[in-house]
């Protein structure tokens, strides 16, 4: 009797093991399992209805239009065209999915995750800064800048972000490994949320103050990817920003790539507190003669 209760509990235990071991969608065990909302004879797989395969056509596995780009007025200056399950029914139980990209010029896909899926993105026009941040406690970024041709991989569940840094639209295609990965965009989660999260406790949890934005520009200053105003006095004082009632006031280099740094900073200050920096509101003001203002002004809106 006791031999079999220990074959009873190491089988419970195997199992137990096998399930977490599962990284992706299960396999399937047939062809194909095409899904459809109708579930009068049909079998339910993976939240979806099964068609019989014998009403299985080639439209079932096929989409178009993914040649077109993306509207990317809007805030973020991005827009992300889906084909998954909903897309393509007969993606139902193969574990994969498809994704185009498309970006407007300094345009973002803010830091967002998918909870079922690592991706791997191919750019095919432009330049993007890319980049994803490991888990706790080491939190470490990391980040790369891609162009044509460049690949880069997400792992599964890990908070990602893209940017792209050009003066030009860009375009990239991503794989994911998941029929239906989901996505979690972090600001509109914790921000946008219905009910509301308490206002309170967000302002604590994320330190939603003015010195958020002080930290992360002195962190550029420090970092040498942006450099402030000397004011002329005994200890030269650097200044690299004057926080107002209303507005803030930003010195740096009449250079593209700090400007760029800075709108890099500004997004990721717009991902942690879930406001929206108003650029139709923004000025550039150049300070004595600079050469480049028409270039600036681009790398700007």
């Amino acid at each position: 009797m006791e031999k079999g209760v220990s074959f009873l509990v190491t089988v419970a235990l195997m199992a137990l093991a096998s399930s977490f071991a599962s990284a992706s969608d299960p396999s399937p065990l047939q062809d194909t399992c095409v899904a459809i909302d109708e579930p009068k004879n049909a079998v339910f797989v993976n939240g979806k209805f099964c068609k019989n395969p014998n009403l299985t056509v080639a439209e079932d596995f096929f989409s178009k239009g993914l040649n077109i780009p993306g509207n990317t007025s809007n805030l973020v200056g991005s827009s992300v065209t889906t084909v998954n399950v909903d897309v393509i029914p007969g993606l139902n139980t193969l574990g994969i999915s498809l994704v185009r990209i498309d970006y407007a010029p300094y345009g973002q896909n803010p830091p967002h995750t998918h909870p079922r899926a690592t991706e791997i993105l191919t750019v095919l026009e432009g330049t993007l800064l890319v980049g994803f941040v490991t888990s706790n406690p080491q939190n470490r970024l990391f980040s790369k800048v891609l162009n044509k041709g460049d690949v880069f991989v997400f792992p599964i569940g890990l908070i990602h972000f893209q940017f792209n840094i050009g003066h030009f639209n860009a375009v990239a295609i991503a794989g994911l490994s998941s029929q239906n990965p989901g996505v979690i965009t972090i600001a509109n989660a914790v921000f946008g949320s219905n009910p509301p999260i308490n206002s309170d406790f967000l302002a604590k949890a994320f330190q939603l103050d003015k010195k958020v934005f002080s930290s992360f520009l002195k962190r550029a200053m420090d970092g040498g990817f942006m450099s402030g105003c000397k004011v002329k006095s005994e200890k030269g004082v650097q200044i690299s920003h004057l926080l107002l009632a209303d507005d803030t006031l930003v010195f740096c280099q009449a250079s593209q790539n700090h400007l760029t740094y800075l709108n890099w900073l500004l997004m990721w200050f717009e991902a942690l507190s879930g406001l929206r920096i108003n650029l139709e509101k923004s000025e550039l003001i150049p300070v004595r003669r600079v050469e480049n203002i028409d270039d600036l002004t681009l790398v700007w809106l």
